[in-house]
């Protein structure tokens, strides 16, 4: 079983190198932190869902109908449509957040 440390160390890298990725365009760069502080927002609702007793499923959809309450559902589906790396990145900030609903 891979200890909590090292999924810690492993997600902290994976972030790197995402945030780090050569952009062509100021515009990419704007998403793609966009897309950070989305699944960051998303990251801490989803944890308190799970926490409640939520299926990964429910809370995941529950985070986000949060974050399109928030931002507004045209500016979050722009994000998420235009987003690089989306799987990665939503894994690696909830298993930060909360990686006891993550990592078995």
């Amino acid at each position: 079983m891979i200890s909590s440390v090292l999924v810690t160390l492993l997600v902290k890298n994976i972030m790197r190198c995402i945030i780090r990725k050569d952009f062509t365009s100021k515009e990419s760069l704007m998403i793609e932190l966009t897309l950070l502080t989305l699944l960051n927002y998303v990251g801490d609702n989803f944890c308190q869902y799970r926490n409640l007793g939520h299926d990964n499923y429910k809370a995941l959809l529950l985070s986000y109908s949060d974050a399109s309450d928030k931002f507004g559902t045209f500016k979050v589906k722009k994000v998420i449509e235009k987003s690089e790396n989306l799987k990665v990145a939503a894994v690696t900030i909830a298993a930060i957040k909360c990686p006891q609903h993550i990592i078995r």
